[in-house]
């Protein structure tokens, strides 16, 4: 479905952008940061041409630097294709954002937005090798997590759902990180990070069950399920539901009573609006 998005001013295109990946609407991010880009490409080259003529700049005022805007749309568009499997035009959207050191009249925050969707194209080629099934680079993107700690969690979601896709072992992995990411649960439960802190229980669940460890995968699961009810995230109960129910054979008895009475939590608690 074609967006009108006419009229939208550059920080709405970008909170629409954050809420689109919320949602996991990936078609959407594509024709918003599309329209991002064009408008601040728009500002910034009638910026340069007013510069050039000795004018004074006249562009709307904007809350973040002109790099970011730059870098935002395009960071968001890779990773849209990235999720829908179009790994090439998302290592094109990398391109255009690994080094935006040529946008003139760069202030302090600037100079920082550049430096930091660097590094953030670092990590974004190393996940679309990851998602290709390119477990080499695996050792080179760790120790970016290591000296990156806010890219932790979203970094261990993929590099799960690449073990289940490709269906290799990441133990190690959850080894190391567990401590730490559950040390941070009440950050992730209560800032914008709640879509990654679901999908990290989530994606760790089906992580067990590809690996036949059902005790653990189910228990996991209706962590998640709580975790969503709790939270009233439909996205991650919706997913997590479904694959409880492909697993229902396989539960216990007391696995099968909680998830039950999670059933009856959601029931009372619609019942009572």
């Amino acid at each position: 479905m074609e967006l009108d998005l006419k009229g939208i001013n550059l920080d709405s295109l970008v909170q629409m952008l954050k809420a689109s990946f919320t949602l996991d609407n990936w078609d959407g991010i594509l024709q918003i940061a599309d329209r991002l880009y064009t408008e601040i490409n728009t500002i910034y080259n009638s910026n340069q041409q007013e510069l050039s003529y000795g004018q004074k700049v006249s562009s709307p005022q904007l809350k973040r630097s002109i790099v970011y805007y730059f870098g935002y749309s395009m960071c968001l568009k890779g990773i849209a294709f990235e999720k829908l499997g179009r790994y090439n035009e998302a290592r094109d959207c990398v391109r255009m954002y690994e080094d935006l050191s040529w946008i003139h009249g760069k202030d302090e925050e600037g100079c920082a937005e550049v430096e930091y969707y660097r590094e953030i194209a670092k990590a974004n080629r190393y996940i679309i090798e990851l998602r290709e099934g390119n477990i080499s680079v695996l050792p080179d993107y760790l120790v970016f997590l290591r000296h990156n700690e806010e890219e932790v969690l979203p970094g261990v979601l993929y590099i799960l759902d690449s073990a289940i896709k490709h269906g290799y072992k990441v133990d190690h992995v959850l080894d190391e990180f567990r401590e730490q990411l559950a040390a941070m649960s009440e950050y992730y439960e209560t800032k914008r990070n709640i879509r990654y802190y679901i999908d990290y229980i989530y994606l760790t669940a089906r992580y067990y069950s590809m690996k036949g460890n059902m005790l653990d995968a189910i228990n996991t699961l209706l962590r998640s399920l709580e975790t969503s009810v709790k939270l009233r995230d439909d996205t991650g109960f919706r997913k997590s539901a479904a694959l409880f129910e492909k697993l229902r054979n396989q539960t216990t008895s007391d696995q099968l009573d909680k998830y039950l009475n999670l059933m009856d939590q959601i029931l009372t608690r619609e019942d009572s609006k």
